[in-house]
This record gives C-alpha cells, sequence and structure tokens, in this order.
C-alpha cells in the first residue's frame, strides 16, 4: 500500500523526549505513514535509541548527519519523503489522537488546499497547559469561526498570516508537491524560516485549519532559540519580500506586529522606555487585547520606583 503520510521528526538531542512524540504518530489510526526522523548530529544517544525502537516501530526511517541545523535537516527529509502529503513534528512535541487523520481527509477533499493547520496548546515540562494559540492571538479570532470545530478555509491567508503567525510547525500539514515548488524551507534566513515557508504555501494553494487542538506544544526552559535581532532581522525580511502586493491595512498589521516584537525584546533587555514607545505605536496602529495588556504592562513598568 502507498504511503500517505510522512512525518518529519528533525532531532537534536531530544532522546527524552522521542518515545512520546513517536508514540503519538503511531498511535495515529487508519493512516499509512512513514516516520522519518533525521538526526542533526546528536549527542546523547538518541541514534542508538532509535536504532532500537526501529526494531518495533518500522514505520521510522532514520536518517544521519552532522549537526547543520534544523532547516537543512528538514529539508532533506522532504527530499526523502515517499508520502503524497508531509506532516511535521518537532522531537519534544506530540500530537493528540486522530490529529492527522482530520487533516488528512480535509486535503483529500480539498485539492487547492496546500496546507492545513490545527490549534495547539502550550504546556509546561509537567506537561501542565498553559495556553492554546488561538487565544493568544484575538486578531485572529476575530476572523474566523471560533466555535466550529471543523475544518475550515482561511480567507485572505497570506494577508492573514502575514500579521498573526498562528501556525505551529507541529500542527501542519502539507503537500509534498507544494512545499517542493516553494523550495521547502529557506536556507538563508537565520531565524523564522517556517513562518517564511507557510506565507510561500499560502501564495499558491488554500490554507485550511481547525479550532480543534491537534498537539501539544513544550515549553522547555532550557530550549535552544535562535537569537532574538537574528529573529527580528529576519522577520523584516520575510515581511519586506512577502506583502509587497498586500493593501495597505495589511501592511499596518504587520507592522504594528513587528512592532510588539521590538517592545517584548527590548522589555527582555530591561529597556522600559524604548519597550514602551513600541507598545505605544503598535497599540495606535493596530489595537487589540494582546497589545494592550502589554502596553498597561509597560505603563506600569515605566513609572513604578518600587
Amino acid at each position: 500500500m502507498a504511503i500517505e503520510v510522512s512525518v518529519i521528526i528533525p532531532n537534536y538531542n531530544c532522546k527524552q523526549y522521542l518515545a512520546k512524540a513517536i508514540a503519538s504518530v503511531v498511535k495515529q489510526a487508519d493512516i499509512n505513514l512513514e516516520i522519518l526522523v533525521i538526526d542533526d548530529g546528536s549527542t546523547d544517544g538518541s541514534v542508538q535509541w532509535l536504532e532500537i525502537a526501529k526494531q518495533t516501530f518500522p514505520q521510522i526511517r532514520l536518517l544521519e548527519q552532522p549537526n547543520t541545523g534544523v532547516v537543512l535537516a528538514r529539508n532533506r527529509a522532504i527530499e526523502e519523503a515517499q508520502g503524497k502529503y508531509i506532516a511535521f513534528l518537532d522531537a519534544d512535541d506530540y500530537w493528540v489522537d486522530n490529529k492527522i487523520k482530520d487533516q488528512l481527509d480535509y486535503m483529500k477533499a480539498n485539492s487547492q488546499c496546500s496546507l492545513t493547520f490545527t490549534n495547539y496548546m502550550h504546556v509546561d515540562e509537567e506537561y501542565t497547559p498553559i495556553i492554546d494559540c488561538f487565544s493568544f492571538w484575538p486578531e485572529f479570532q476575530t476572523l474566523v469561526d471560533t466555535e466550529s470545530t471543523q475544518f475550515q478555509t482561511l480567507d485572505n491567508a497570506l494577508s492573514v498570516l502575514l500579521f498573526a503567525n498562528v501556525i505551529g510547525t507541529s500542527s501542519v500539514m502539507v503537500k509534498r508537491s507544494a512545499i517542493r515548488a516553494v523550495g521547502a524551507f529557506d536556507k538563508s534566513l537565520k531565524s523564522a524560516s517556517d513562518w517564511d515557508c507557510w506565507l510561500k504555501l499560502a501564495k499558491i494553494g488554500e490554507v485550511g485549519f481547525t479550532t480543534q487542538i491537534g498537539m501539544d506544544y513544550l515549553m522547555r526552559q532550557n530550549s535552544i532559540t535562535a537569537n532574538r535581532e537574528n529573529r527580528l532581522n529576519a522577520m523584516q525580511e520575510i515581511l519586506s519580500r512577502s506583502s509587497i502586493n498586500t493593501s495597505l491595512n495589511t501592511k499596518r498589521k504587520a507592522k504594528a506586529r513587528m512592532l510588539e516584537c521590538y517592545a517584548e525584546y527590548y522589555r527582555e533587555l530591561g529597556l522600559k522606555f524604548k519597550a514602551f514607545v513600541r507598545a505605544v505605536a503598535a497599540f495606535t496602529l493596530f489595537p487589540h487585547r494582546r497589545n494592550l495588556r502589554h502596553l498597561l504592562f509597560d505603563i506600569k513598568n515605566l513609572f513604578s520606583f518600587g
């Protein structure tokens, strides 16, 4: 039987999380799938563990490479993938049951759809729920039917995703032909290559989503994250090349989102006034609940003498 879905799991020193991630894939019902684990030069015994796991789970295909980063790891796996559809799962995240069956059914029924995604839950290291993704993005919730749990087509997907990056990589399923057509993940970007890829896919096909929570995203205290300044620079570059033919309203909202990101950056550095100025500008351009909450925090923080 032909493989329907290739599940791509990049791994770098995540041995302690692999069992939970892979178990959540194996539990997906009624799907003929392969699990492509691309190990990016792990030194924690991940490869040895995966070699043993393959004896129990023949769906696993292990690819190894020197440590070159998640972008090249995903791109190599995309080239190796045999399924008509590709689903992404980071090694420290995990899916709920039937997550990809629902996506696959929707994409089969909607041939113009190049990408689907689900809502997801942030969890702490005890796997206690924190907040779901869509609740963090009130500007997104006003544009969709939050009462429906069925898959919906995201209207004006490119414009929406430019100012509301609600897509968690581990929630995504794409057409293999579509992601190859857009060149997969841009290795020239120092950060945010996933967001860039979703925007490129939104340009060539429809985007579907569901408000149902399809996976849990682990908030690790010791996660290796990209340098914030690199990410901001990459986001600016992506916006400049992706928003050329969008409306002035979309550009305004996207600029407001960038200002929010800069405010967050300055907040982390303890630069209270710079954070306040960006927060004011963001709220002025595109007011909503989240940036109002941040602005009120900055006002209190700026004038606190305690």
